[in-house]
């Protein structure tokens, strides 16, 4: 997983995070040349806890918490069940 797995949660991050207010889903898609669901099933890995998203940029996530996993589910709001959720 490794890489490519702590890239896109930083590329998500990063093309949410940076946005213009007003900016839709779709015209980022759009702008990064991919699906409107690749941009909405990574939109919610810009707001996992910060203890998973230490885990996956260091490496030390749970093995079954692969990307697969985390664009398909919903992530609840709150981290304490983030992190319930995805085994930490």
């Amino acid at each position: 997983m490794g890489k490519s797995y702590a890239t896109t949660l930083t590329r998500s991050t990063k093309v949410l995070l940076t946005r213009p207010a007003g900016v839709q889903l779709i015209e980022i898609a759009r702008r990064e040349s991919v699906p409107d669901a690749f941009i909405r099933t990574r939109a919610q890995l810009a707001f996992l806890s910060p203890k998973i998203q230490t885990a996956i940029l260091d490496g030390s996530q749970p093995p079954e918490l692969t990307l697969k996993r985390l664009v398909s589910v919903t992530h609840p709001l709150e981290w304490s069940e983030q992190e319930r959720l995805f085994g930490f």
